[in-house]
């Protein structure tokens, strides 16, 4: 009887905690899903709604007069251009950067291995200041290319001891047995290291597309042309200047009561973030698994 009141305790614990549990979790996805519905909502739902503050989380109509102006009017796709490409390639660099340098510092008979991991562990907590690292940029005359906004952040030290904490992990056996039929350093590493890191290597990939394409405080700080600000940069001007561009746009024949400032700014940052809500889903599987993995040891 005692044994069969625990067991039906424990039922009713599992029970609760399994309520309670879906419960917290069912509110924290509301929190982060409103926002999402109010920004759709305000990009398409009519001007006078949204001015008269009657758009909450559902379209109150539906136009796509905001979106056409933003996507035709402004300077959005050189912006989302620009950010293509330095995501595309500043991710692609940081990768191979990345691993090239985790990998010699994971091999044990690497000489020198502690001292180079000194002087990662000590940049990632000291770091010089902005005013030195824009220095060292205009010196090397990348201010206003898209290298300045890629080639300062080639390695983020954290990322590096993840995958670097990852090949540690791997199975020796198996680069003892490439070395001993002849196999070189690169050929080890891209033949052999590299598929079996591929969470990791996926991990980092999210990690630094989501760094660069959010990255506005240097892409502002090292850019001076129209022509090479990135998306980021182009949502905080037009943000700046949007009661100048409404202005403009009441004298023009383009005039319509459908082109607000909330309305506009809603719509620019719809649109800015498809591409990295498009990428998420291919990597997202391997996020908490590399994360994990490549936390162990430290």
């Amino acid at each position: 009887m005692r044994k069969e009141r625990e067991g039906n305790w424990r039922d009713h614990s599992t029970i609760t905690i399994k309520i309670l549990s879906y419960t917290v979790m069912g509110f924290l996805c509301f929190l982060v899903v409103m926002p999402c519905l109010n920004l759709i909502s305000e990009a398409v739902s009519p001007g006078r709604d949204v001015m008269a503050g009657k758009v909450y989380f559902w379209p109150t109509g539906f136009q796509l007069e905001t979106i056409f102006y933003v996507l035709t009017k402004t300077n959005f796709f050189p912006a989302m251009k620009n950010s293509l490409v330095v995501t595309g390639l500043g991710t692609l660099v940081s990768v191979i950067t990345t691993i090239t340098t985790a990998y010699p510092l994971s091999r044990p008979e690497f000489k020198g291995r502690k001292f180079f991991t000194f002087l990662y562990v000590f940049s990632m907590i000291f770091f010089g200041g902005m005013i030195p690292a824009y220095m060292v940029v205009k010196t090397l005359g990348l201010i206003d290319t898209y290298g300045a906004m890629i080639l300062p952040f080639a390695v983020i030290q954290f990322n590096m001891f993840m995958v670097k904490n990852y090949f540690e992990g791997l199975p020796n056996e198996v680069i003892e047995s490439a070395c001993a039929d002849g196999a070189g350093d690169f050929r080890i590493l891209f033949s052999i290291v590299c598929p079996m890191a591929k969470p990791v290597i996926a991990t980092v990939t999210l990690l630094y597309a989501v760094n660069y394409w959010n990255n506005y405080f240097h892409a502002m700080l090292y850019t001076t042309s129209i022509s090479k600000q990135t998306l980021q940069v182009y949502l905080k001007n037009l943000i700046a200047n949007i009661q100048s561009t409404l202005s403009e746009i009441a004298g023009s024949t383009t005039a319509t009561e459908n082109l607000t400032s909330q309305g506009m700014t809603s719509a620019a940052v719809l649109m800015s973030v498809i591409p990295i809500v498009i990428l998420y889903p291919f990597l997202a599987r391997y996020l908490v698994s590399g994360i994990t993995i490549g936390s162990v040891k430290g």
